[in-house]
């Protein structure tokens, strides 16, 4: 169940669930704090706290709390405050990357891990036209009806619509993705498809930037999906180049979706040596 802080710049949406060390889990594009991803689990059987926010835009947190990266950074630090965590692990998923490090960077006294998940850093970013369908897709006007007609989509032919995602979220052929994933994983990852909505939080996210990402000092695990198809491998490259104390993990999971692969088991592997180390 999804709660309303009231942080210095205003409403913030957030779930906590588990007891423990607290990690702070910033989700990617077109979800929220409810959103059903894959490592939840994973940090709640190793014994840690998972604060989730939704970031501005998305669920019920609105655009002013931060539009920019830098600005949501700050935001997220009032947001602490009110929760008593003197340091959070932080983890960064796909396009929050710009946050995770722009928190990480600015405020270094409050960030004892990071995490990159498959993120958005300083590498490359989208061309112009993807863009132009970027605004026309995830218009306030289009948004809605896209995601209404993908659960629609989804409903009638639920294997259909999960390859017709798997397209653009991976560099290899989608039945080669489909044939890799058991049948739970590829429920799973339709469930967070299905879920999914863009809000105003996409065109906020495509403008955003990580900052000057040489000043985090936090150990950071980099984790980079070899065939990725959402997010340029140039991201986890620039981050890996930047950040001193880093370690780069370039998983073989077969898709951003990293979590539905049968890799994920050496992802948590390398999550649990890098959490206790």
């Amino acid at each position: 169940m999804s709660q309303i802080a009231h942080t210095s710049r205003g409403p913030l949406e957030y779930r906590i669930v588990g007891q423990g060390s607290a990690v702070l889990v910033l989700n990617g594009g077109h979800t929220n704090c409810s959103s059903p991803l894959g490592h939840e689990s994973f940090f709640l059987d190793q014994g840690y706290q998972l604060i989730i926010p939704s970031r501005p835009g998305y669920g019920r947190t609105p655009s002013s709390v931060g539009k920019t990266a830098e600005a949501f950074a700050d935001t997220l630090v009032s947001f602490l405050d009110s929760l008593h965590p003197d340091q959070v692990i932080v983890v960064g998923i796909s396009a929050a990357g710009p946050t995770a490090l722009q928190l990480a960077g600015k405020h270094p006294d409050r960030v004892s891990k990071l995490i990159l998940q498959n993120a958005v850093t300083g590498g490359k970013f989208p061309t112009g036209l993807t863009r132009v369908f970027t605004y026309l897709a995830f218009n306030p006007i289009a948004e809605p009806w896209i995601w209404a007609a993908f659960r629609s989509y989804g409903r009638r032919a639920p294997l259909a619509a999960l390859k017709s995602m798997l397209r653009s979220l991976s560099s290899l052929p989608a039945d080669q993705v489909l044939t890799k994933m058991s049948p739970k994983q590829q429920q799973d990852a339709l469930n967070l498809l299905l879920a999914s909505r863009s809000g105003s939080g996409f065109l906020h996210d495509i403008h955003h930037r990580c900052g000057d990402i040489s000043r985090i000092t936090a150990p950071t695990l980099i984790i980079e999906s070899k065939y990725d198809g959402a997010v340029d491998s140039s991201h986890a490259t620039y981050a890996a180049e930047r950040i001193a104390n880093v370690e780069l993990f370039i998983a073989p999971a077969e898709s951003h979706l990293l979590w539905f692969s049968p890799h994920n088991v050496e992802i948590e592997a390398k999550m649990r040596v890098f959490l206790e180390a």
